[in-house]
């Protein structure tokens, strides 16, 4: 993606196209902010 390996580290990179369902998309929306959570209690 051309970024400094320091940007990216600290990223996540979501691919969405028309080929994804809404229940995909929910999954996302139901699973990060724990993850997302933990990692910054890290």
């Amino acid at each position: 993606m051309g970024v400094p390996f320091t940007a990216a580290h600290g990223s996540i990179r979501y691919s969405l196209s028309i080929y994804n369902t809404e229940e995909e998309i929910d999954f996302i929306i139901e699973k990060m902010p724990p993850i997302i959570e933990r990692l910054r209690q890290m």
